[in-house]
């Protein structure tokens, strides 16, 4: 008996989708795994970068804040001192003779009423940076103190026409200051060091 084509046909497969494999996964896994090490590898990078660029600037703000006060007082400075009280001018300290005023910050006399400002690095915290006043009692303005100015400093070096203040042997023809400041940061393992120099002339001092 002849078989009618139309029984002979095969029945369409029905498409079934297969689960994913175990080896899918791990590729997965892996590509996704690279991509958060890649971001956390940036990450790291620009926050190791930022707090570097901050711990230099700090350095060099420590170093240009010094530099100011030290400067600003040596332009008005009669002279520079080479005792005062327990203080000895040298290479690491500075004693500067300034003109007494007033409570409208007029001098009051040139020639016979003095304070004394003090820079020095203290010895028991070394790189720390002291201003110490020491007022003409009952007469100046200003009022005593002794503050730390900044907390980095590894080196104050003074001198004045190439010798160092701690060889000078006659302070009254001292008419300048030249000052090396380092200052220094670490941070994240390194170590950040900034170095400035400026010379100062005082003012109320000739040639």
């Amino acid at each position: 008996m002849m078989t009618s084509k139309k029984s002979r046909r095969f029945k369409p497969k029905i498409y079934q989708p297969k689960g994913i494999t175990l080896v899918e996964v791990l590729v997965t896994v892996t590509i996704v795994s690279f991509m958060i090490l890649a971001m956390l590898s940036l990450y790291v990078a620009g926050q190791r970068y930022f707090m570097n660029g901050t711990a230099r600037s700090d350095v060099l703000r420590d170093n240009r804040h010094v530099l100011n006060f030290v400067s600003r007082d040596v332009k008005e400075a009669i002279q520079v001192m080479p005792t005062w009280d327990v203080y000895t001018t040298s290479t690491d300290c500075l004693i500067l003779q300034v003109s007494s005023i007033d409570s409208s910050g007029l001098i009051i006399d040139i020639d016979s009423q003095f304070d004394y400002i003090v820079y020095r690095l203290n010895s028991e915290y070394p790189n720390r940076m002291e201003r110490i006043i020491d007022a003409n009692d009952g007469v100046s303005n200003r009022v005593d103190s002794s503050k730390t100015i900044a907390t980095r400093v590894n080196s104050f070096q003074l001198s004045s026409g190439g010798v160092e203040l701690s060889a000078v042997s006659n302070f009254d023809q001292v008419s300048s200051v030249d000052i090396t400041l380092v200052t220094t940061q670490s941070q994240l393992g390194r170590t950040f060091q900034e170095t400035l120099k400026t010379g100062v002339k005082l003012r109320n001092k000739s040639d």
